[in-house]
């Protein structure tokens, strides 16, 4: 089979832009080498044969492989009779210049007639033709570069980060790979890059420490023609300075603090070179065990270097372990540019991009309108205005065009209801904004009468997280108003409610669901009444496939209500019961893990239990679940004593189930032996996170989310604790923290 074309014979000054050019020009190659056709093509009297390409299904000779053996052809003739390069309905040649084969018949290869009225050119002459056929040749490749990446760019939905790649989580992980059956197993690490500039070379590591990948053989499988690309724009970075790039001058010092460690090494430079091989060679090896598994060799072919749609990438997160709830993708945000694409950009180049003169003339016009923008902190507000339909256009065309509002605040206003519905179209698909703040908007019908009032909602967009609180208080234009949201939204997949928000109105919280087309999680908290497990478990469209409950199912008339729903549910896949305090009560856990031992469906279970003692019934049913079960993927344990056999069902979950990949220990006893003996398991990355707190587990949460209380650090491996808050700081933290979800 013959290899595919590479440039790495190109002058070495093109050596650094090779590494992009390959993947980036494969996607136009339209057929396998394996089934390339010979045209015959003759120039004077010089005789050629050129391979034929496969476009849209037709057999095709391109103008410009003509043109590489022979610059000045401009036309191309069969017997005398010029032929027409295919076009378009309306008569448009299509890219590239092309004509239909004809195998087996001389293509007759033609100058232009003023061409041929220098018919005999100097030497000199032939040297400039060259070199202008030279140029367009680089020009054309580096055409095809902009429009492979322009293409990732303006996907129909812009809900994921385009650019990431991976690696062997520690040093150890690399040597596994060389092996088919136990790269499957190894531990790997994605990391999105910041998009901060349309040259790849500028681009730089997103401030995260990196996502930890499940299923890591269907990942690297599926993921393959994408990562062909990233990858090596990684090993581009590398090459040219380091994967830390400075950029836009101050953001430098602070994007190099944020970086993952293991990129600000130094002396890590050759083993982060290494592991990108390794990867690349993995991808290879990938791709062969397809081919050897039947893969047509046309299919093969056309996936290599191929950027993935929108709707394969948006499932990057059911593959990343522990994405944190507020759902960052690498700590970048979305942002609007002003020629209309999409990037993902770290926070210190948010504010830095496409901002220009036209960004000064939607200011104006904004609060010309009637509202004010703050350039500091890039928040408008909107009060007692009567939004106007010419309002709404030119907020729409602003915020389409990269108008940066990160907060907006709506008091008092009225609009109508098919300029709502635009509005809302803009803000919730396709702009920068964060955080929606409405109060007291009225809606109006046609006729200018008032159909209704939103008196106060709070929505936060961040990525694919919808976050909607309604403070509490319940009115019907407030249910009406996240009706329509749900019914505008086309990209957020992630649903966070709160379920007091719905206290009694649970019926109308059932109808704004029955909108959802597209929400797959939902993250709900205070759920403890029977009626809002119902809306849960029996909407009409349900596709529910995380389900996430936090200060839930505190009532045992709940907890067994919801092990029958449990039961019944046949498109949830992953179970999140993480909460702030624990589950302690037996007879609920015995229940959830033999209805999930047989579930269909649920694959995964995350759930922190309190109270484990040596052979009490908890402690007995997570042992036979650990050992005969892969279910659990992330078990939290607190105010416990672990006795040897349960440390030896962990030690042998750890070891032997690939889901097992998380466990956490709070204000627990455990023998230093057993410590060791599941540290090993972390060292060698069958565990992918091992922490001890000597803390109960919401002191080490307000630590984390607050940084006001110094209980302990927190560490990949073991963590201990230093010093108590007082109850009153505690008490206080609590509730400003449920003020602020709420």
């Amino acid at each position: 089979m013959m290899a595919l074309p590479c440039f790495c014979t190109l002058d070495c000054n093109w050596g650094k832009v090779a590494l992009i050019i390959l993947p980036m020009t494969i996607r136009f190659m339209a057929q396998s080498t394996d089934s390339r056709r010979i045209q015959t093509v003759k120039f004077r009297d010089h005789t050629v044969e050129i391979h034929t390409v496969i476009i849209n299904g037709i057999e095709c000779l391109r103008l410009r492989d003509v043109q590489i053996k022979f610059p000045a052809v401009q036309v191309l003739s069969i017997d005398k009779i010029h032929q027409a390069f295919i076009h378009d309905e309306h008569g448009n040649d299509l890219e590239p210049l092309r004509i239909v084969a004809c195998i087996g018949q001389v293509v007759e290869a033609e100058e232009s007639l003023e061409s041929f009225d220098n018919d005999f050119p100097s030497d000199l002459d032939e040297i400039k033709v060259t070199f202008k056929c030279t140029d367009i040749n680089v020009q054309e490749i580096i055409r095809q570069i902009t429009n492979a990446m322009t293409q990732m760019y303006e996907l129909h939905e812009y809900t994921t980060p385009c650019y990431f790649f991976i690696l062997p989580a520690k040093h150890s992980d690399m040597m596994l790979i060389d092996t088919v059956e136990s790269w499957r197993h190894t531990h790997y690490k994605l990391y999105f890059l910041c998009e901060c500039s349309r040259d790849p070379k500028e681009m730089h590591v997103a401030p995260h420490e990196g996502y930890s990948i499940k299923k890591a053989r269907d990942f690297v499988v599926k993921y393959a023609p994408h990562l062909r690309i990233t990858i090596q724009i990684a090993q581009v970075l590398l090459s040219v300075g380091g994967l830390v790039i400075p950029q836009l001058g101050n953001a430098a010092k602070f994007i190099n603090n944020a970086v993952p460690s293991r990129f600000q090494d130094p002396q890590y430079y050759e083993d982060i070179q290494q592991q990108l091989e390794m990867v690349d060679n993995l991808l290879n090896k990938v791709d062969n065990q397809q081919y050897r598994a039947g893969a047509s060799v046309v299919g093969r072919h056309q996936s290599r270097g191929t950027a993935l749609q929108g709707a394969e990438l948006r499932e990057i997160q059911t593959y990343l372990e522990r994405v944190d709830d507020k759902r960052s993708l690498g700590n970048l945000y979305r942002k609007v540019t002003a020629d209309g694409h999409v990037r993902w950009v770290c926070l210190q180049h948010y504010d830095n991009i496409s901002y220009n003169n036209e960004m000064s003339k939607y200011i104006k016009e904004f609060e010309a309108m009637g509202g004010k923008f703050n350039s500091n902190t890039n928040e408008a507000s909107i009060s007692q205005v009567n939004i106007t339909s010419k309002n709404v256009e030119m907020m729409c065309k602003a915020l389409g065009k990269g108008f940066n509002i990160v907060k907006l605040i709506c008091r008092e206003c009225s609009i109508d209801e098919d300029d709502l519905e635009k509005l809302l179209d803009i803000i919730i698909n396709r702009s920068s904004i964060r955080c929606l703040n409405m109060g007291s908007i009225r809606v109006r019908n046609f006729f200018g009468i008032t159909m209704y009032t939103c008196q106060e909602m709070i929505a936060e967009f961040n990525n694919q997280s919808l976050k909607v609180r309604f403070s509490n208080t319940y009115y019907d234009g407030n249910t009406l108003m996240f009706t329509r949201f749900l019914f505008q939204n086309k990209i957020h997949k992630n649903l966070d409610l709160s379920a007091t928000d719905f206290l009694w109105h649970e019926s109308d919280l059932r109808r704004c669901m029955e909108f959802n087309a597209v929400v797959t999680r939902l993250a709900l908290e205070y759920t403890n009444n029977v009626s809002i497990l119902n809306v849960i478990f029996y909407l009409k469209t349900n596709a529910l496939q995380q389900l996430k409950l936090t200060h839930s199912l505190y009532e045992s008339s709940t907890l067994s209500h919801f092990c029958e729903m449990l039961k019944k549910t046949k498109t949830l896949i992953e179970l999140d019961l993480m909460d702030y305090t624990g589950f302690e009560d037996e007879d609920f856990i015995n229940t959830l893990l033999e209805i999930l031992k047989e579930h269909k469906s649920i694959k995964y279970l995350n759930i922190h239990i309190t109270n484990v003692q040596p052979s009490n019934q908890k402690e007995v049913d997570l042992m036979k679940s650990l050992q005969n079960d892969e279910l659990i993927s992330h078990l939290c344990i607190s105010s416990s004593v672990i006795s040897s056999e349960f440390a030896e069902a962990l030690l042998h979950a750890g070891a032997k189930r690939d889901t097992f990949t998380y466990l956490e220990f709070y204000n627990c006893q455990v023998e230093d032996d057993d410590k060791a003996k599941l540290q090993s398991l972390y060292e060698n990355g069958s565990l992918h996170q091992l922490n001890f707190y000597e803390a109960p587990r919401w002191y080490v949460l307000l630590d984390e989310t607050n940084g006001w209380v110094n209980i302990g650090k927190r560490s990949s491996s073991i963590s201990t604790g230093n010093g108590s808050p007082n109850f009153v700081q505690l008490v206080t933290l609590l509730l400003r923290e449920d003020l602020e979800q709420n």
